[in-house]
């Protein structure tokens, strides 16, 4: 009995371990555009809506959002045009999905487990982990320090520039100065 016992405590610390040691960013060498057992719930090429947080003063619109069919989870996919060098996402990118994640919580009342960065070689699966949380306060806090110390962003109308923008009708000021 008490051979059990110690192999159950080895087993479960073993598993804990495992846990809390995995990493948070996976690469995969081909591209996935798409998620097993799920349903396309949103797509920005159709014109989805603009996705808000008012908690976090973060707006955005993913490429592609993914719900399970099995579980209450929605995965947020972010495509990219170029290649990915390294064995680890852009970091600008990874920024992008981690908002998404704060995004698609606030939209859909369920946190995602986890979201794609895909790119035209490469594909991340990237954890939704407390430490990625984290750090995103921290970015969204020195964006917002930059901008107070410069006095806001500068923008100018440009019209080869703005006419396919996607900041055109939500947040640029530049539409106002029609």
């Amino acid at each position: 009995m008490d051979t059990v016992v110690f192999v159950s405590i080895i087993a479960v610390f073993l598993g804990l371990l495992y846990v809390l040691l995995r990493p948070s960013i996976k690469v995969y060498h081909k591209v996935q555009t798409g998620e097993k057992f799920a349903s396309l719930v949103y797509t920005d090429e159709t014109g989805g809506k603009l996705l808000v947080s008012e908690e976090w003063d973060l707006q955005g619109k993913p490429d592609y959002i993914f719900k399970k069919w099995f579980r209450n989870q929605y995965i947020p996919f972010e495509i990219k045009s170029g290649k990915a060098k390294e064995d680890w996402p852009h970091e600008g990118d990874l920024m992008q999905l981690l908002a998404y994640f704060i995004l698609v919580e606030e939209a859909y009342g369920t946190r995602p487990p986890y979201g794609r960065l895909v790119y035209s070689n490469k594909t991340f699966k990237v954890r939704n982990t407390w430490r990625h949380r984290n750090q995103l306060k921290k970015v969204l806090a020195q964006m917002r320090d930059m901008l107070d110390e410069y006095g806001g962003a500068r923008t100018t109308k440009n019209y080869l520039k703005c006419k396919n923008c996607i900041c055109q009708y939500t947040v640029c000021e530049c539409e106002e100065e029609d």
